[in-house]
């Protein structure tokens, strides 16, 4: 019981942002954290540290919904954006 309300805790951030990272990854086909096996201080640092972050806390805050979490994915902007190579976006 113990185990279950330290992952749970709101102040422990590692199961949402695991949870988080591992659905980012079924929609992208890339984690936001390269290494989905090891968040730890040997795994890979997160791409975008605030997007996990914001979404890690929108996951909790919204009662641990994956329904929800799932929502806000695919209602967003980088999910609706096409995949097709543009040619004015390769130019940087």
């Amino acid at each position: 019981l113990d185990l279950a309300r330290w992952l749970t805790d709101p102040k422990h951030p590692l199961t949402p942002r695991v949870t988080v990272n591992r659905m980012w990854q079924k929609y992208f086909g890339k984690g936001i954290v390269d290494t989905e096996n090891d968040f730890g201080t040997q795994g890979e640092k997160p791409t975008h540290l605030e997007l996990l972050d914001y979404l890690a806390i929108e996951f909790v805050e919204r009662g641990w919904s994956q329904k929800a979490l799932h929502k806000l994915i695919v209602t967003s902007a980088t999910y609706r954006q096409s995949s097709v190579h543009r040619k004015n976006a390769a130019a940087v």
